[in-house]
């Protein structure tokens, strides 16, 4: 059975660290993952930053780049879930 390619966001929390957007940008571009949505700005901590980052792929996949990401020095802690799909609902005025 072939698994099903969907939208996943990815959160890390990272020291601010100078060039960690290049080692995490390898890690998708040594696996050949487009990203399709790349933030990066400060979180509730002070000194901490947030990355966010949205891609199409498989949840095996998912869960192996986290692990990678996991294991650079700078990054704190990071998560991921699965987008839902956004429904759009009119109500009658």
């Amino acid at each position: 059975m072939k698994t099903e390619n969907k939208e996943y966001t990815i959160t890390a929390y990272t020291e601010d660290c100078l060039g960690l957007i290049t080692r995490i940008n390898a890690i998708f571009s040594r696996r050949r993952i487009s990203i399709m949505n790349f933030n990066m700005g400060p979180s509730e901590i002070d000194k901490i930053k947030k990355f966010v980052i949205t891609i199409k792929e498989t949840e095996e996949s998912v869960q192996k780049i986290t692990r990678q990401m996991e294991k650079q020095v700078d990054i704190l802690e990071v998560h991921y879930h699965k987008n839902p799909h956004l429904t759009v609902v009119e109500y009658a005025s």
